[in-house]
């Protein structure tokens, strides 16, 4: 193809320019002029130019691009960055020149290894569904007043998300017995979200949750309702107001702690008690007190509850942004990514669905660094089909 033809002289400097216009980067009048006068220098110039900008791997640094990858990334760098001043310059300019650098290794791959599928249209066409997007999630929630008004929130946009929920025309009365409205706030798949709570309880929120709580807490007790899915507590502490976390399993009474509770549709579910004390009541039965680093069970089909001693880390990993296995069925592990990387893991024999594996993947990395250590070390092979990771022998 053009490509190959390419003067390999050349491939830093006019793959960065080739990067930048695609992605719509500013260039400076002399780079421009440069990037011009390559492209006019031949006509297979001009083809490998646009074969580049029409590959699959170009566009998909574009949508990486427009969904702010790059920022993501600079966002877990600047978390470990020192808080030195002088530090912080040398680590945003480390960032800058990351996000060029990698723009540049994409469009080298693009042209020195991209073209060589596309030589004939099988190849092609299995290149393509090998490099599908599959990128991870980000903080993004759907919020339903209790008036039923919905709006989506960003990130940025948590910050006004308390004056939204007090604006809302259902302002109760903490201290009367009407009933307090209430508000939902939903995660969907590929998302999390962090809120505090009117007492100052803050609460992280994983994707496909959805939590249920009022503007204002009553005089009695502060109750919530976790309808589905998995959620992190820091519970501000009030002796004269027990806080209550509802499940479709039971309430979980809280003494003033941190605890997570998973609480997924035909998952098990279980809550786990990182210090404080929590004590957790079955619809049908007495309450159990939990002592830290325990984890409560509940069978869904026998409703037999079950009290372990566990490492909490293993339970609370995705608050701290990281994924972190530990002997875990494959079927399980690819359960929980799937939420966050927003896709369908297809299994080609059950037999593969029991396999037991560890690993440690950070939320914000590409879900093939961990694949492709489970390729190495158990001869399992993953290969993504749009948006399904197919897994087989």
């Amino acid at each position: 193809m053009y490509c190959n033809n390419m003067n390999t002289d050349l491939y830093p400097e006019i793959s960065r320019l080739i990067a930048a216009r695609i992605l719509n980067q500013p260039l400076t009048d002399k780079e421009n002029e440069i990037l011009e006068q390559w492209l006019s220098a031949s006509e297979e110039n001009r083809r490998c130019f646009d074969e580049i900008k029409t590959m699959e791997t170009a566009a998909q640094l574009l949508r990486l691009q427009q969904n702010g990858y790059g920022e993501k990334m600079a966002e877990r760098f600047k978390e470990q960055a020192y808080s030195n001043s002088f530090r912080r310059k040398s680590f945003y300019r480390h960032v800058y020149r990351f996000t060029a650098v990698a723009a540049v290794v994409l469009v080298l791959l693009c042209i020195g290894v991209g073209i060589y599928y596309y030589g004939d249209s099988e190849s092609q066409q299995k290149q393509q569904r090998v490099a599908s997007l599959i990128i991870p999630g980000d903080t993004k929630a759907v919020l339903k007043l209790a008036d039923g008004h919905t709006m989506f929130i960003k990130d940025q946009d948590k910050k006004q998300l308390n004056q939204i929920i007090d604006s809302a025309n259902h302002v109760a009365n903490a201290s009367s017995d009407i009933q307090i409205p209430l508000h939902t706030l939903s995660v969907p798949v590929g998302g999390e979200f962090q809120y505090s709570l009117a007492d100052g309880t803050k609460v992280w929120l994983n994707s496909d949750t959805e939590l249920r709580f009022p503007t204002t807490f009553s005089d009695k007790e502060r109750h919530v309702y976790l309808t589905k899915g998995e959620a992190y507590f820091d519970v501000s502490k009030d002796k004269k107001r027990p806080f209550i976390v509802s499940t479709t399993q039971g309430n979980i009474k809280v003494y003033g702690t941190q605890f997570n509770v998973t609480n997924y549709e035909n998952e098990q579910f279980s809550t786990v008690l990182v210090e404080g004390s929590i004590g957790f009541k079955p619809a049908k039965g007495k309450e159990l007190r939990l002592e830290p680093s325990q984890r409560l069970t509940v069978d869904n089909d026998s409703q037999e509850i079950k009290v372990e001693t566990v490492d909490t880390s293993l339970y609370t990993a995705w608050k701290q942004r990281m994924f972190v296995f530990k002997g875990q069925t494959l079927e399980e592990i690819m359960k929980i990514l799937a939420r966050w990387y927003d896709f369908t893991p297809v299994f080609s024999s059950d037999d593969i669905r029991n396999i037991r594996l560890s690993g440690r993947l950070y939320r914000y990395d590409d879900i093939r660094t961990l694949l492709d250590s489970y390729e190495l070390t158990t001869g399992i092979h993953f290969s993504i089909d749009q948006k399904n990771i197919i897994i087989s022998k």
